[in-house]
């Protein structure tokens, strides 16, 4: 009985034996046979961007004639004119479609005339190839945004970007010379129809713009300035205003400064502070970004809103000065080191991932800036003490593996 007991042992303790061995070969593989992946820890910015609906708020002085016909105008909208400078012929004859039509026919002669034989000489065919395509990419990405207030101006650098490689092929066989042409004649053609016209010139220097809206009387800078809740919802049931015995054949504004009052809700005023300015981007206004700077704000706790009040100072090429106006501002950002939330280990109970520095496994700590979905940005710049070092720019996290711990050689 006894040697039949001690049979028995030994078969246990070598039982025991087989499955420690089995247990630490399987630990050493796991150890050293692991493929780790690892990527560079660099700085990502987080951007806190919020979409609003405002309103221009802009001092303009109405231009009008006693005659209702068509309108031969001499400058550009927005382009700024010396005092007595001509702005247009306005003519007794001619109805509003009329107008209109001019309006097209201009518009048709001032692309043709950016693209003709003579004006594309010496142009690069390359750079020409190059602006179509992004002006194409452009107008694409506009119209599957349902972006209209820049489709315009896009299609018109579209045009204007074809004809001239057209004309650098074609040189004066190209048919837009020979357009051109027809449609000066044709204009010159319409405004002899039209009668007797009063040439108008500016009083002052200023900014001259074609289209009116009614409301110029309205939203001055005065009415911004002195803007409450009562006032604002008073001037958005305002009918447009409609010159008495005279007819709105543009405007002129005499300084650079105009002012946008954006509505936001009560809570979302936490993210702006008076005297700081925003960047703000006007995606529907061939994508304009304009610094605007924070005057006021207005609180309508009855509508659970508040009135942010801006002031700006510049006037970008092209851009179109509708009175309603949509606005993206960056109002916070954040900078640090991305981290995915699945490498993120605790030790001593507090956070931090595992690196690699040569075949060495270390642990380093991280200071959480920004939680995202499945992310942290982490200060890239906390400064190490004799207790914990901290993640920094180009350190090599480890993404996968087991059995991590600090100290550990990979190979």
């Amino acid at each position: 009985m006894k040697g039949k007991g001690s049979f028995k042992q030994r078969v246990a303790v070598g039982i025991v034996c087989v499955l420690i061995f089995t247990y630490t070969v399987y630990h050493l593989v796991s150890l050293f046979g692991e493929d780790i992946s690892t990527f560079a820890a660099g700085v990502t910015t987080e951007t806190t961007v919020l979409n609003y609906s405002g309103y221009v708020f802009r001092d303009e002085t109405v231009l009008t004639s006693p005659s209702a016909g068509l309108v031969d105008y001499y400058v550009e909208d927005g382009v700024k004119v010396a005092k007595d400078q001509e702005l247009a012929t306005v003519y007794k004859s001619g109805t509003v479609s009329e107008r209109e039509s001019m309006r097209r026919l201009d518009a048709q002669i001032a692309v043709l005339e950016q693209s003709t034989s003579e004006t594309v000489k010496g142009t690069d065919m390359g750079e020409l190839k190059q602006d179509v395509s992004e002006s194409y990419d452009a107008l694409i990405k506009m119209l599957a945004a349902g972006e209209t207030g820049g489709l315009a101006y896009q299609t018109e650098k579209l045009l204007v970007g074809m004809n001239r490689i057209r004309s650098l092929s074609e040189g004066e066989a190209a048919p837009g010379n020979t357009t051109l042409t027809e449609l000066k004649e044709a204009r010159a053609d319409r405004i002899a129809e039209s009668g007797v016209g009063v040439t108008y010139t500016a009083e002052r220097s200023g900014y001259f713009y074609s289209q009116t809206d009614g409301y110029e009387p309205y939203f001055t800078m005065a009415a911004a300035e002195s803007l409450t809740g009562e006032s604002f919802a008073d001037l958005l049931r305002t009918l447009p205003s409609v010159p008495t015995g005279a007819t709105a054949y543009g405007k002129i504004s005499y300084d650079s400064e105009w002012m946008l009052v954006l509505p936001v809700k009560l809570e979302e005023q936490s993210y702006f502070k008076v005297g700081e300015t925003y960047s703000g981007l006007f995606e529907e206004n061939n994508q304009t970004e304009i610094p605007l700077t924070l005057e006021k704000i207005v609180e309508v706790p009855e509508d659970g809103t508040a009135l942010l009040i801006f002031r700006a100072d510049r006037l970008p090429e092209h851009f179109i000065f509708s009175r309603q106006q949509n606005v993206r501002l960056e109002v916070d950002s954040v900078s640090g080191i991305y981290v995915p939330k699945d490498v993120v280990q605790r030790q001593e109970g507090e956070k931090g991932v595992y690196i690699l520095r040569g075949s060495v496994v270390y642990f380093r700590y991280i200071e959480i800036l920004h939680e995202g979905s499945d992310y942290y940005l982490v200060r890239a710049d906390r400064e190490d003490s004799e207790e914990r070092t901290y993640l920094k720019v180009n350190d090599l996290i480890i993404l996968n593996g087991k059995n991590m711990f600090d100290g550990r050689v990979l190979d």
